[in-house]
């Protein structure tokens, strides 16, 4: 699969990583999993959208619709989730901040970010401060 999801950092993170052509489906897709049972995601706090392994970003605007409902059913369970994306390319930061915007909500923390050590940075300031929790030093695939 495109986006493969790790569960990290004994539950509280999870990290998605794109790699090849990653499309819309493939993310509607991983969230449906995480949420068919509570027990998939509850109890995360932050998570790392890695997409600077996909060669090529194939996302639509209803596509980013549907993710932002999905995103808005997880926020239920999940208030104060940290949220942060890292894209290189163009069109993908440009979708994937057009996403930033539509998943606005009170208690989430969401940012996009064209290079991973300051998503990295950013994610472990919020983490730090909303939940004082220390993140581990390598954020890289388990």
């Amino acid at each position: 699969m495109p986006v493969d999801v790790h569960v990290v950092h004994g539950g509280a993170g999870r990290l998605f990583l794109c790699r090849g052509a990653a499309t819309g489906r493939e993310f509607i897709a991983r969230n449906a999993e995480m949420l068919s049972a509570e027990e998939n995601y509850l109890g995360t706090r932050w998570c790392l959208i890695d997409e600077t392994g996909a060669t090529s970003l194939d996302v639509t605007s209803a596509e980013i619709q549907t993710i932002v409902e999905q995103d808005a059913e997880l926020a239920v369970g999940l208030p104060e989730l940290v949220i942060v994306v890292v894209v290189a390319h163009d069109l993908g930061f440009g979708l994937s901040r057009m996403w930033e915007m539509l998943t606005e909500r009170p208690g989430w923390s969401v940012r996009v970010f064209r290079a991973r050590p300051e998503a990295e940075a950013w994610l472990r300031e919020q983490v730090q401060r909303k939940f004082g929790m220390e993140l581990p030093q390598d954020l890289a695939t388990p």
